[in-house]
């Protein structure tokens, strides 16, 4: 009588109860070693681009990135750098616009080293990659620099790989960006296909201790690494990785125990780029003068993509958060902006241009280690000068200056913006001509002893 009382089973039910019994079983182990092994079984568990080891001893291959000076930088006598400063998409295609603007006049070809940081990493990785990354035409370069590398970057936070890698292992923001630079710009490069010629230089800032840190063969050796085999997308993702939106990047040093280098977003030390020119200078002055190496002149063009200090938008509306802020705060960005000002005083300050002066003198002096005390002509190219170079009476040039330096600092330009940046580079430049600062006699070494003048 009491089986009768008993709840009868349908085989089909003991088997789903089965099936789902197993199913927790395999979960429950999956879990257990992943917290046992550290997420080491799980794919992405290492960064991708992870810098390599290399044996000591064994003679590592030259890239462009390098504080060596080489017959390409001497054999025509004259000493051109580029410093491309920081600011998001503003600065990558404002400094690419003013780079075309270089090419018609037959001076970009002659650039021996461009130095970028942040945002202005893009067009100079671009550039020097040559072919590998794409053609520098008007037409190529608008397409590159203008692509929406932000929405790019949101939409893959939601791909399946990427959501597994970034909660499971030690997969962050700053991968998912690298992956849109590949996509989109650099196509799994390297260093090694870089071209040699001009030196690239890209520029970070160290988390351990807020110094400087270049991407070069020279800093990669003191890690026991090799920087030929480092992906370029990797180092223009370090170089931009401000914080509150990208965690930092990290560099391994092949020590015993191991230790490791964190980097970010490049500005906070010198968000102009030119202390890395003056340190590739001074590197190579040691016993000569910039006379001796470069007789026939060295210019320093500085392209300054810093925007204005005020946000006039913020007057008409009760909140300051846009679309973006529910993902980034961008307040983190604008405060970023406000810190950089004083830095960029300084520098500019420091190579003859007064803070009074800034946003309207084109000309400067770079003071580097030289026996004889010269020094390089610097040519300041600032967005910022817009707003104080009206030309016309229509005041076409101040309006026009308005508008780019208060384009946010963002990986996006829309393509009202981007034709906004490329016309600045024009009116600049011109002014630059107009001025006759970019003759070959403008570009004369000036010396302090005026015995060896």
């Amino acid at each position: 009588m009491r089986a009768h009382l008993l709840p009868r089973h349908h085989p089909s039910e003991s088997v789903g109860k089965t099936e789902l019994v197993r199913i927790r079983v395999m979960f429950r182990i999956v879990l257990a070693l992943t917290v046992i092994g550290g997420c080491a079984i799980l794919p992405g568990s290492w960064r991708t681009g992870w810098n390599e080891p290399w044996l000591d001893g064994k003679e590592r291959p030259d890239t462009a990135g390098s504080w060596k000076l080489t017959k390409l930088e001497r054999e025509d006598q004259r000493f051109i750098a580029l410093a491309i400063s920081g600011g998001g998409s503003r600065a990558a295609n404002f400094g690419a616009a003013v780079m075309l603007e270089l090419q018609q006049r037959k001076l970009l070809e002659q650039v021996d080293l461009i130095s970028g940081v942040s945002g202005g990493t893009l067009p100079t990785v671009y550039y020097g990659l040559g072919e590998k990354a794409g053609a520098f035409t008007d037409a190529a370069v608008r397409e590159a620099m203008g692509y929406n590398f932000q929405a790019s970057w949101i939409r893959r936070w939601f791909l399946p790989q990427n959501i597994f890698r970034y909660w499971l292992s030690d997969f962050t923001r700053s991968n998912i960006m690298v992956q849109v630079f590949d996509n989109q710009l650099f196509h799994e490069a390297t260093y090694a296909d870089l071209r040699l010629h001009p030196k690239i230089l890209l520029n970070t800032t160290v988390h351990n201790d807020n110094i400087r840190f270049t991407y070069t063969d020279e800093d990669f050796s003191q890690l026991h690494s090799v920087l030929a085999l480092y992906p370029v997308a990797n180092a223009v993702n370090a170089s931009s990785a401000f914080p509150g939106a990208f965690q930092d990047v990290s560099l391994r040093n092949y020590v015993t125990p191991p230790r490791y280098v964190h980097l970010y977003d490049g500005g906070p030390i010198d968000n102009l780029g030119v202390q890395a020119v003056i340190g590739y200078m001074n590197r190579n002055l040691l016993g000569t003068s910039l006379r001796q190496l470069f007789p026939k002149g060295c210019v320093v063009f500085v392209i300054d993509a810093t925007p204005a200090s005020d946000h006039p938008e913020l007057n008409h509306g009760p909140s300051s958060r846009s679309f973006v802020d529910y993902f980034v705060d961008t307040n983190a960005l604008d405060a970023m902006d406000a810190m950089l000002m004083e830095s960029r005083r300084s520098l500019l300050s420091a190579m003859g241009i007064p803070v009074a002066d800034q946003d309207q003198v084109l000309k400067g002096r770079l003071v580097v280690s030289d026996k004889e005390q010269c020094g390089c002509e610097v040519r300041h190219v600032s967005l910022r000068q817009l707003l104080y170079l009206d030309e016309d009476e229509e005041g076409s040039v101040a309006r026009l200056g308005k508008r780019v330096t208060q384009i946010k600092t963002k990986f996006w330009v829309s393509k009202e913006e981007q034709t906004d940046l490329f016309d600045a580079a024009k009116v600049l430049t011109k002014s630059l001509d107009d001025q006759k600062l970019l003759t070959e006699e403008s570009f004369g070494v000036q010396c302090a002893n005026a015995q060896r003048g």
